[in-house]
């Protein structure tokens, strides 16, 4: 089969206190070859195109988030392979990835340990991923190498190394479903072939536990209502690429789904805490070159989303998720003492996502 994967959107972020702000108008565009050599291996082959509008040139390198810019590295386009191998057990119960994986939104990480907005910005995942599918629990496990090196290289290797599971107390189809979320996100930056002079090793983590309950009503307009309660940590296990070793933080959060419309609003409370992959907005520490920590900060937010299916091939989506950020004390690069007034920062966008597929030939 010929499959095409399109995104196209236009984001706004008007950032306050934690980092700046700044647009997105583009889109990603992934066609990919899909070819079933067994019943239960899959192996598709294509690139990913990301492209800006009014961008002329790109940095170098692989995009996690929107990427740094140096005039003396930079291409015309920003154009990645794409592989992926996928074989499954017999029971459907596991699949064993390699290549680029089933990222993104795709691993149902919370919003305090992945921001969706790198849906929009960051490369496909690649490296070796796991899946476990059963009645009562599941696992997604993954390394995504997001730089490699070679030796004698000129910059440190990154990965991520991450799980996201749920315990299902009972059957997702009952009334109520109870379950439990557990996460963890880790990031490692090091290498030891790279050349001298060894910049070190710098290991992240952050770990996500909770309790979630999803009253299933099933009307016309009113679909469910879902509740969840997170602890999350922060911990620097290696090195100081942060000024923060460790914290932590309470989310709370509770959305209803009203026919294509979804609507959320939550709580955080944070003491230091970090997020490696996250919303800034969760976390106690600016995103500046010389950053500000606060010990403690607090964060309430609403967000509105609309969804809507265009057939087989196509959706539409709105989003607008309003941020308010309390006044705190804090710490700044130099050890001086500052406060930070409330501030509400908003985040707009609109998304037309198009997935064709065309049948190509039976063998």
């Amino acid at each position: 089969m010929l499959q095409v994967d399109n995104l196209n959107f236009f984001q706004n972020n008007e950032f306050k206190t934690l980092t700046d702000g700044y647009s997105l108008p583009g889109l990603w565009i992934q066609p990919r070859l899909v070819f079933y050599p067994l019943e239960n291996l899959k192996l598709e082959a294509g690139m990913h195109m990301l492209y800006y509008n009014g961008a002329s040139h790109y940095p170098t390198g692989t995009y996690l988030e929107l990427p740094g810019y140096q005039s003396n590295e930079k291409k015309r386009v920003h154009i990645r392979p794409f592989f992926r191998a996928h074989l499954s057990s017999k029971n459907q119960m596991f699949h064993l990835i390699l290549g680029n994986l089933y990222g993104g939104s795709a691993h149902r990480l919370i919003e305090v340990l992945y921001n969706p907005e790198l849906n929009l910005t960051a490369d496909p995942e690649s490296g070796m991923q796991v899946l476990f599918q059963s009645k009562y629990f599941d696992a997604d496990a993954w390394v995504d190498w997001q730089s490699f090196i070679f030796r004698n290289d000129n910059h440190r290797e990154r990965f991520i190394l991450a799980l996201s599971s749920r315990l299902k107390l009972n059957a997702p189809e009952k009334v109520v479903h109870w379950y439990m979320p557990i996460q963890i996100v880790g990031q490692h930056i090091g290498g030891e072939v790279q050349a001298s002079p060894y910049h070190g090793i710098s290991s992240l983590a952050n770990i996500g536990v909770g309790v979630g309950m999803k009253w299933n009503i099933g009307r016309k307009i009113l679909k469910d209502i879902q509740a969840e309660s997170h602890f999350v940590g922060y911990k620097q296990l290696a090195g100081s690429l942060l000024p923060i070793d460790n914290g932590y933080g309470w989310h709370n959060a509770v959305s209803v789904r009203l026919s294509d419309f979804h609507v959320k609003t939550g709580h955080m409370n944070s003491r230091k805490f970090v997020s490696i992959l996250g919303v800034p907005y969760f976390g106690s520490l600016t995103e500046s070159a010389e950053p500000t920590v606060f010990e403690h900060s607090q964060m309430v937010y609403g967000k509105v989303e609309y969804s809507k299916r265009l057939k087989d091939i196509a959706s539409l989506g709105i989003n607008l998720t309003l941020y308010q950020y309390f006044s705190g004390n804090g710490v700044d690069a130099d050890g001086e003492r500052i406060s930070s007034q409330s501030s509400a920062s908003i985040v707009a966008g609109i998304y037309l996502r198009i997935s064709p597929s065309l049948f190509l030939h039976r063998f």
